[in-house]
């Protein structure tokens, strides 16, 4: 029977670790959506002049009746930032912040400067938090697919923002860590650069990424992949987002090297990944054995297509 996705047992609602970061005025009105809608929920989106709205699976879309200000804003972001924004700088230039539970907070406004060095956010107009999830068992049906002989291939989860690839992408560490769905254990390295993945906090995850897991967070991708290749000896490396030249460059050094990596990208269709440059000399170097395309319906995770490195479809949708 396959093993259904579920969150994590004994898992508090996104609320609970989302609530410190909001301004208790909106705080105080969004504690009365119930827990079962937190559940569904994928982003609770702040637009300064609107109501709050959360929206998720199954068609949830709840309007919370409490129009949001510009100072509401304003006391979410001194949270979000533990009232130095200074400090945060850095974070803030790249116009999100993530928060423990590897929740992430896209910042909307006025910015001050299109050098990444010195851009700062003048003001807020909309803040998006995106919802993390500790769910286990979404790899459980595809991992047959991706394996030879117990042992993982190199594998790229492709498909647009908010279809679960950071979600298959954790559950896929976790069963390469510790020897699940029919695979054997590995020694893995994951480069967290966004503390999505792992949700660490004070350099300890906050998701259950495998026994064998050693974690760099908060590193820029090229960096950490060849900090991890150095130093840390793994058979397995995973990272998320992998997108420019130096990432991919730093993928090639792993694949070169024989570790085997788990990746993702944005990307609409597997055809698009012969459109991006430095993704396209991973695609003709024949890095990723298996390629993931993936959707949102009807459900986030959803397996649209696996394929080999010759695109060749392995699999349609969940077996």
């Amino acid at each position: 029977m396959p093993v259904e996705a579920t969150v994590a047992a004994g898992a508090e609602t996104p609320w609970s670790e989302i609530r410190p970061y909001i301004a208790e005025r909106l705080a105080l009105a969004l504690d009365r959506i119930p827990a079962a809608a937190w559940q569904r929920a994928a982003e609770l989106r702040l637009r300064a002049g609107r109501e709050a709205r959360l929206v998720g699976v199954g068609g949830l879309d709840l309007a919370v009746a409490e129009v949001v200000t510009t100072l509401d804003l304003e006391h979410c972001l001194e949270h979000l930032t533990a009232h130095s924004r200074y400090a945060w700088e850095e974070e803030l230039a790249q116009g999100y912040l993530t928060i423990p539970g590897g929740h992430r907070v896209g910042i909307a406004g006025n910015w001050s400067a299109p050098g990444a060095a010195s851009r700062a956010v003048r003001s807020v107009s909309a803040l998006n938090y995106r919802i993390a999830r500790a769910i286990t068992g979404p790899a459980a049906d595809l991992a047959s697919r991706l394996a030879q002989g117990g042992l993982p291939l190199p594998t790229l989860l492709v498909g647009p923002p908010g279809c679960g690839k950071t979600t298959l992408l954790r559950d896929l560490v976790r069963a390469a860590s510790d020897g699940l769905y029919g695979w054997r254990g590995q020694q893995v390295s994951l480069v967290d650069e966004r503390s999505e993945i792992a949700a660490s906090h004070a350099g300890l995850p906050g998701h259950d990424v495998g026994a064998r897991t050693d974690v760099l967070d908060g590193l820029p991708k090229s960096i950490g992949m060849r900090m991890a290749l150095r130093a840390l000896g793994p058979q397995v490396l995973a990272t998320d987002e992998i997108g420019g030249e130096e990432d991919a460059l730093a993928v090639l050094d792993c694949a070169y090297a024989g570790v085997t990596v788990l990746a993702s990208v944005h990307a609409s269709s597997l055809a698009e990944l012969h459109r991006r440059p430095s993704i396209a000399r991973l695609m003709r170097e024949g890095v990723f054995p298996r390629q993931v395309l993936l959707g949102s319906r009807p459900r986030p995770g959803t397996v649209l297509r696996v394929a080999d490195e010759a695109g060749q479809v392995l699999g349609a949708g969940p077996r």
